[in-house]
Parts: structure tokens; sequence; C-alpha cells
């Protein structure tokens, strides 16, 4: 089983429900440049010209000038924004694309988002719900038991045998105590 790099939703938004695949962490410089934090596992994303919509009433599109990527986050900058004013006012806005433009998932592997808020089973009983998914070396799902207590179940297939999007569940098989008492 693996996971997608996390892109989230955001059903308020119009012409298909967007993913989030960046977001503007501060400015870089005088010109306009900024820092982006990628939240994309698709490496072409970044390339100029590349599109990304924003949620932004005065900048709702943005379009990659360019971009360079010397240590941790990268720096873009984009067409039409030239200094560090404009830049200012991108500053927290997410990059986004329409769900439709995410890549081709492999079988096995899901988006965080589809995973947050399906019902977890144990056998045929329900026992609560995905709450998160921590992306870690080893990724878990958090999971809101119904007793209220938080429990991170590793994603893996021996723990995780089954999920059903369409029914909005997932099978658990965990070892005892995992789930608490």
């Amino acid at each position: 089983m693996a996971v997608g790099t996390p892109p989230t939703r955001d059903a308020g938004q119009t012409g298909g429900d967007p993913v989030v695949v960046g977001r503007i962490v501060s400015l870089h410089g005088k010109d306009g440049a900024v820092r982006v934090r990628v939240e994309s596992d698709h490496p072409q994303r970044f390339i100029p010209p590349a599109r990304f919509r924003t949620g932004l009433p005065d900048v709702p599109l943005l379009v990659l000038r360019s971009v360079r990527a010397p240590s941790g986050d990268p720096i873009a900058e984009f067409a039409g924004i030239t200094s560090a004013e404009q830049a200012a006012r991108l500053v927290g806005a997410d990059l986004l694309i329409k769900e439709g433009e995410r890549r081709d998932l492999e079988p096995g592997e899901y988006w965080p988002d589809q995973l947050i808020g399906l019902v977890v089973r144990v056998g045929s009983d329900t026992v609560g719900v995905v709450e998160d998914l921590i992306e870690a070396p080893q990724d878990r799902l958090a999971v809101r038991c119904g007793d209220g207590a938080l429990a991170e179940v590793p994603f893996v297939e021996p723990l995780v045998p089954e999920i059903d999007l369409a029914g909005g569940w997932i099978r658990l098989d965990p070892p005892e105590g995992l789930l608490g008492g």
C-alpha cells in the first residue's frame, strides 16, 4: 500500500474539486520571488509554464515563470509578480490544481484525502474513523476510536487488508491492544 503526496480538498471552489500541490510560504528577495513548499510527488508539476489557481480574489491564477531549488523549499517566480510588495500578497496562498489533473495512482495507492473520514471496521464491527494520515518513513492512519482514544495504525497491507472507497470504509486486522482496550 502506498500513499500519494497529500493534496487536500477544498470543496468551496468550482470547476472540480481543487487539490493543493504547494503553498507559498515566504518572500525571497526584492524581485517577487517566493519560497514554495511543494506538496506534490509529480516531478513535472513545477516546470514552467505550470499554471496554478490560488483562491485569491485579486490573483486567481499564477503562471510559473522560473523555479530553482538551491536547498530546502524551491524558489519560484511567477509571471507578472515583479516586486516584493506583489509577492507579499501571495504568502500563505495554496497552489491548486483540479482533481482531474492529479497523476494516475498505481493499484493499491491512495491519496490521503481519500482515506480521511473513512469508517474503520474490525471484522463487522465499526470501531472508529480515520481522522488523519501521518506521513513518515512508515505512514500511519490516525484512527479516532469509538471511546474517543486516538490510535496510530501502520498503513501496511497486513494491518489494513481492505479499503472500500466507494463504500466509505476501511477494514483493519490489528494486533491486540493496538486500538486500545
